[in-house]
């Protein structure tokens, strides 16, 4: 799947036809998976059966040991469970990743990045301005059914989970539409313009075969479907492009439930066309996700990889050492695991990515006595900034409405490096992640890979009402050095939170 996954049970498919159930952490680019007992395995290059893993010399690499699941007991043959490789070993090969090509929305990023990383070493504190995702926006999906796999979920069905206001098909809380435009607190208006379904030219297997190099026949199926469309006159005309006249979002549902193996055949993931594809004068299809529709539409993984797509937003999860990574921002925010927890009603993106995407209703600065009153869901945040690319962001994050699935209710405190990594939970200067969630208890549980968030991560009256460089966690900047901001006398928890900072002298 595109959109990480955390303990997620699979059922893979042996080259005999067996049947494998399996536990999986990771994402499309690196993953691990273990039997249900906690035995890890891994794929025999050789015979393509999944074997239980060991692992070599210098936890590297999964080594297959010759004996597949079911066969014998791991515990009898002196086999470990949840054996993996190092965190180093793991982040390397999820840089390489499986030979997808890069989306270019990353490239769009790594631009903004690259002008901020200057103006960072030139001492300027100014930012450049960030592409600002507001106004009316539309994307395209495409259905896709095969002659022996009809699609079940109709066109109109799919339309109004894009689109409809207050969609609540399959238990979702509003559509595709809904979520960005509260998330956006109505600067954001993202249409999705949902073509009729396209029968693939070959029967499913064809694309689904596991000897074709992962996402060959994917980006094959997409050409063939847009191809299709353009021949049949469709009006891709209405397409919101970037300025090398790239559709930002082209989603794509095929019939059926996913019957590949990781990182085979149809597998989920998000990636790009080879060559960007013409479908109408000015628009050119080239970023894409696509995820088998199975039998039910739900906001999360769709929501998240069009936060990519559309918005230019980076995953805030670890990427390396599947099942020992760390944990991100963990369940406070989309593109971290803030729709695992509900689906159907995904959490809603954090303060730091919401004001990149110019969605804040207004920005508080931090000064010296502010006494300041912070309101839930209306996206009014609070900064300390030390510069262009650090800087500390606050909201108030309560559990209820589109944030029910949050792991607590309180004041969130965001410590964001703009030229950081979430790969990097090392919390050293030189390592350290994008944006940090400076969890109250100060035990830093999402750095160490305990959970995705718990009841003690936001602060309020009654539990940590202060945030200063002498507590812990503290206010300091990643070098070390003191930043002077005091948050304190945090308020309770509620849908207005009060706190004061920065004591006069």
């Amino acid at each position: 799947m595109s959109f990480p996954f955390f303990g997620e049970e699979f059922t893979f498919t042996q080259p005999d036809g067996a049947r494998l159930p399996v536990r999986g952490w990771g994402d499309q680019n690196q993953a691990v998976f273990e039997t249900l007992d906690g035995y890890t395995v891994t794929r025999d290059p050789i015979t393509g059966f999944y074997q239980y893993a060991t692992v070599d010399a210098d936890a590297s690499e999964l080594l297959p040991t010759g004996v597949r699941p079911g066969v014998a007991e791991p515990r009898h043959l002196g086999l470990k469970d949840g054996v993996r490789i190092s965190r180093e070993a793991a982040a390397a090969m999820a840089e390489v990743g499986v030979g997808l090509p890069e989306p270019w929305w990353k490239t769009r990023r790594q631009q903004v990045k690259g002008a901020k990383r200057a103006m960072a070493m030139a001492n300027v504190f100014a930012a450049p301005p960030a592409r600002q995702t507001i106004g009316d926006y539309a994307g395209l999906c495409l259905l896709v059914e095969f002659s022996d796999m009809p699609g079940t979920i109709p066109r109109d069905e799919v339309d109004a989970f894009c689109n409809q206001p207050g969609y609540g098909g399959f238990g979702n809380n509003g559509s595709v539409y809904d979520y960005f435009l509260d998330n956006s607190v109505g600067k954001l208006r993202y249409a999705t313009i949902v073509a009729p379904y396209y029968t693939a030219r070959h029967p499913r297997a064809y694309y689904t075969n596991p000897a074709a190099p992962y996402g060959q026949r994917a980006r094959e199926l997409i050409r063939e479907a847009l191809a299709y469309h353009v021949a049949q006159g469709f009006d891709f005309g209405g397409l919101t492009t970037d300025v090398e006249d790239h559709v930002y979002a082209t989603s794509v549902f095929y019939a059926g439930n996913r019957v590949n193996n990781w990182s085979e055949g149809l597998w989920p993931h998000a990636s790009r066309l080879l060559t960007p594809y013409p479908v109408a004068p000015g628009v050119r299809a080239y970023d894409y996700q696509i995820t088998d529709i199975g039998s039910a539409l739900t906001l999360g993984t769709y929501c998240h990889e069009n936060g990519h797509m559309l918005c230019d937003f980076p995953d805030l999860y670890d990427y390396g050492a599947p099942g020992i990574q760390s944990g991100g921002i963990g369940s406070y925010c989309l593109m971290c695991a803030g729709g695992n927890a509900n689906r159907r009603n995904p959490v809603q993106i954090c303060a730091y990515l919401k004001h990149q995407a110019g969605w804040a209703n207004s920005v508080t600065p931090i000064t010296t006595g502010l006494t300041a009153q912070a309101p839930a869901g209306t996206n009014d945040f609070f900064v300390y900034a030390r510069n262009a690319v650090e800087y500390f962001i606050l909201e108030n994050r309560q559990r209820s409405g589109r944030d029910a699935a949050l792991p607590d209710s309180g004041l969130a405190i965001w410590h964001v490096d703009e030229l950081g990594s979430n790969n990097n939970e090392q919390m050293t200067p030189g390592s350290h992640y994008e944006c940090s969630l400076e969890q109250a208890d100060g035990q830093f549980d999402l750095e160490h890979g305990q959970h995705a968030g718990d009841e003690k991560d936001l602060f309020h009256a009654g539990w940590r009402d202060r945030f200063a460089d002498s507590t812990t966690p503290s206010s300091k900047w990643w070098d070390g050095t003191a930043s002077g901001l005091d948050v304190y006398g945090i308020g309770p928890t509620g849908t207005q939170m009060t706190f004061s900072a920065n004591r006069p002298a």
